[in-house]
């Protein structure tokens, strides 16, 4: 039976809504499906809308064949967005399923400056990620990567409803941490040496994580650091692109096909345990690539980079395959976003206990499994909004407004015609942008402020102590 045949699109919070389940409290109980699907969850970082091979940009340099394969046979989306163009808030969205705004977290943790000394940088105890979710639903859960959503003892993996953590807890680590003394990695809560390329031993705890569990639903969320800096490759994948003139760019492509190597190691398992068939594999870049001042990272054809909220930072490779599901490659037009992926994996799984899934707070996100095959091609009309310190934008199917830090004028882009944002046709078309902007307004009211910041006057007068050695 086709999915979208069970499960309609997310609508208005209500208890009827029995695949949806967005209700008040998270009551259901976990009932054992035999076809209940596992979630493998995979994020790229600071990966380019251009260093995907299957986008097939006229970027021959690129060799990510494992990934290729999984998108081959998956749907993929062509405007999939990230919900930030930087890390931290970009996987706070995907992991609630809901604007990261919401809740104050807006910038990266880290940054010195608060709203008050109480504030603890971090998804808050009110917000249910998706772990904790899908473990109460008895799912075997494990967070094998990089963390990055504060380093209070209370946003630690391992207490977000995260069974098996592997990784690290900050934004950025060499990807050879037994030869740097400022990489911590932590196997749960423990300090340990890895003698392995980081990448690698990603790969490795994933599918170590899935052999274990392959008697019962597991949800994997593998977000890798690559192809974030520092850039660092192995020696043999160097070789491989020996023909990249400029360092750093062959560097980022070595990284990248580490990646792709873990990733198809992931899969490779999944078929061998006869797992791949039902098991949902998302995959995407938690922001655009930073090719300037930054990892050699491609966005073409899209302008901007990480850091700005053109299409080039917040744009990203974005594909859900599932072959129980999706019979063949369908590419889908219509903009989607990480907040999407929440309610999408509480629709998959509902569907399959046939149980009420219930949720604390309402999502932001739409269920796309009514959208995975060809028969229903777009989902009623809505917008997708971005505030990110100075900067704002919205979009919707077509147009996308945006207000860029260091620029007083206000621009807007036809998107659906000019997805390389070259021409601004603010002036052309008012009503566009008086519709817009006041939907931008009553959007960002709702929102909290932000809670901290790298920025010191946007985040908060509070300054946190700096922590001096004796």
């Amino acid at each position: 039976m086709l999915l979208h045949s069970l499960v309609a699109p997310l609508k208005a919070i209500s208890i009827s809504a029995v695949f949806m389940g967005i209700v008040s409290c998270l009551s259901a109980p976990y009932v054992q499906a035999a076809d209940q699907p596992n979630i493998v969850l995979i994020l790229a970082d600071d990966l380019g809308y251009a260093d995907v091979g299957y986008h097939e940009t006229n970027n021959s340099e690129v060799l990510t064949p494992n990934i290729d394969l999984l998108a081959k046979n998956s749907t993929f989306f062509t405007a999939g967005y990230a919900m930030a163009p930087v890390c931290a808030p970009s996987r706070a969205g995907l992991l609630t399923g809901r604007y990261q705004n919401r809740f104050g977290f807006e910038d990266n943790p880290g940054g010195r400056f608060r709203k008050n000394a109480q504030v603890k940088p971090g998804i808050p105890k009110s917000e249910i990620n998706l772990g904790e979710l899908l473990q109460q639903q008895g799912y075997a859960t494990a967070w094998i990567g990089k963390d990055h959503q504060g380093k209070d003892n209370d946003f630690h993996p391992n207490n977000r409803g995260f069974e098996q953590f592997f990784g690290f807890v900050d934004g950025a680590t060499s990807y050879f941490p037994d030869k740097d003394k400022n990489s911590i990695l932590q196997r749960n809560r423990v300090n340990i040496t890895e003698k392995e390329y980081l990448t690698d031993a990603f790969g490795r705890e994933a599918v170590s994580f899935i052999k274990k569990n392959a008697e019962q639903p597991f949800f994997l969320y593998l977000p890798f650091n690559a192809v974030h800096g520092p850039l660092e490759a192995k020696p043999a994948d160097l070789k491989v692109f020996s023909h990249v003139k400029n360092e750093s760019r062959r560097t980022m492509l070595a990284m990248n096909y580490a990646m792709d190597r873990s990733i198809g190691m992931v899969r490779d398992t999944l078929a061998e345990l006869n797992l791949l068939d039902n098991t949902l594999i998302i995959f995407y870049s938690d922001n655009g690539g930073k090719p300037v001042k930054g990892n050699a990272s491609l966005n073409t054809p899209l302008k901007g980079q990480k850091g700005t909220l053109m299409e080039g930072g917040i744009r990203v490779p974005f594909f859900m395959h599932w072959p129980k599901n999706i019979a063949k490659a369908n590419q889908v037009d219509f903009p989607i976003a990480a907040i999407d992926i929440y309610p999408t994996v509480v629709a998959a799984v509902a569907t399959a206990t046939r149980e009420k899934i219930t949720v604390k707070n309402p999502l932001d996100g739409i269920n796309l499994l009514p959208y995975l095959t060809e028969e229903k091609q777009k989902p009623k009309a809505r917008n997708i909004y971005w505030r990110f310190l100075y900067q704002w934008a919205v979009r919707d199917d077509e147009w996308k407004l945006v207000k860029l830090k260091g620029k007083k004028k206000i621009e807007l882009y036809h998107l659906s015609e000019d997805i390389s944002e070259q021409h601004n046709v603010y002036k052309k078309h008012p009503e566009v942008v008086k519709r817009l902007t006041a939907d931008y307004k009553a959007w960002s009211a709702t929102m909290m402020a932000p809670q901290w910041s790298w920025q010191p006057k946007y985040g908060g007068k509070y300054v946190v102590p700096k922590i001096t050695s004796k």
